[in-house]
């Protein structure tokens, strides 16, 4: 009998969407392990650090997959802390100008963090991940063509379409060196489709800035307090420098409700718990277990219309919807019937929230919508979202609760 099993594993963080993802397709005894981490940037001028390394996500299993949906430096330390604990066989970075990546580490020197790794990665991403032998590394700046699920698009791999030439030509200009980068694309892997999903500032804005900013302060030699003054000015240049955004959707393909039965099971999880998202660890029992023993909240499909079940997770990041919504709607239109939970964007910041997002095509299935507990920034977004629909339910993450999505898809028998 065809059985995949899935998790999406939130962990118990007040400042980021940290998601450990699993899904194990038992027919063929295959399981696929990602991670996607993101810290909020809850002013666009300063980043707040919560904690240090990030944990270690699968103990020591191999971790097939981590993106980072923003370049900050907490998001650097759990990348850097999963390589040096886990084996990471592909990483999903957002391409950040040598400008923006000053503004970090001049943040690390002022905390007085002397790791050198995390230094090294800062200054040079690329060379530090082909370094440190990780199989493959994505750059991703811009969006690629909009995803249709034709029948070529389904089949294993990565589809990223290459960068333009005039952008690899600005980005070897800034650089020093030339850097494959890509736009955003999909991937399909172990029946499960990934699809991201990038929204930032143009980098021909970047470049125009450096330029003439070089111009009018002629400048003979680069010391230090040359680029003190230079950074400054980028940031009033660039109020909205929060840094760019990987956007990722993921869900197991092939679930029409006329061929599989879908249970998705949800449940709050403690620091007690010691959940963990490698599911072939302990043979899919974790879930059983919740389902028998806990307090859940689970949705069971059985309709018989060929309509598509939702079983995917919409990660938003830190993108600001309200001047990327017409972009992020086309760009995920495909799969929009397909969402059973969002991440709110940057910690429910009202700064980057827009209304008409919530105008989701719900139909009869609960929406879950996962936010970083942040204080009083949030009451606003999250009252708009209680007030929509009340089928929509709130998960709020903090250093206590974080929550757990699981559950199985099987083929539907007669």
């Amino acid at each position: 009998m065809d059985v995949r099993l899935f998790r999406y594993l939130f962990e118990n963080t007040s400042n980021a969407v940290i998601m450990s993802g699993c899904i194990w397709d038992k027919g063929v005894q295959e399981q696929l392990r990602y991670v996607y981490s993101c810290e909020m940037n809850h002013s666009p001028l300063e980043q707040n650090r919560q904690n240090g390394n990030g944990p270690m996500l699968y103990n020591g299993s191999p971790v097939h997959m981590f993106v980072m949906g923003s370049f900050s430096l907490e998001d650097a330390e759990r990348l850097i802390h999963t390589i040096r604990n886990d084996v990471v066989g592909t990483v999903i970075i957002p391409y950040v100008a040598p400008i923006q990546r000053l503004l970090i580490m001049q943040s690390v020197v002022k905390k007085g963090i002397r790791d050198q790794e995390v230094m090294e990665f800062l200054q040079t991403p690329y060379l530090y991940l082909k370094k440190a032998k990780v199989e493959k590394v994505y750059f991703i700046y811009g969006n690629g063509k909009a995803f249709e699920k034709a029948e070529h698009e389904m089949y294993p791999g990565f589809y990223f379409e290459t960068q333009d030439q005039e952008i690899l030509d600005i980005i070897e200009e800034m650089e020093g060196y030339r850097i494959p980068v890509m736009k955003a694309g999909h991937m399909v892997n172990n029946r499960t489709l990934f699809q991201f999903g990038y929204f930032g500032i143009d980098l021909h804005r970047i470049r125009h800035f450096l330029f003439h900013y070089a111009k009018s302060a002629r400048i003979g030699k680069i010391d230090e307090r040359e680029i003190m003054k230079m950074l400054l000015a980028y940031r009033k240049a660039f109020t909205d420098h929060g840094m760019e955004t990987l956007t990722m959707f993921c869900s197991p393909t092939e679930i029409i409700a006329t061929q599989t039965d879908c249970v998705l099971n949800t449940i709050v999880i403690d620091k007690e718990d010691f959940c963990h998202a490698d599911i072939e660890r302990d043979d899919g029992r974790c879930t059983v277990k919740c389902m028998l023993y806990n307090d859940y909240d689970v949705c069971h499909c059985h309709r018989t219309e060929k309509a598509e079940l939702r079983a995917g997770m919409l990660l938003l990041g830190n993108i600001r919807l309200n001047k990327h919504i017409q972009e992020l709607q086309r760009h995920y239109r495909v799969v929009a019937p397909q969402i059973r939970a969002v991440s709110v964007p940057n910690s429910g910041n009202v700064c980057n929230w827009e209304s008409s997002f919530m105008n989701l095509d719900e139909k009869k299935n609960a929406v879950f919508w996962i936010c970083p507990m942040s204080g009083q920034i949030q009451n606003q977004v999250l009252g708009e979202i209680k007030a929509k629909n009340a089928r929509f339910r709130i998960i709020v993450l903090n250093e206590e609760y974080g929550c757990c999505f699981n559950g199985f898809l099987t083929e539907k028998t007669e």
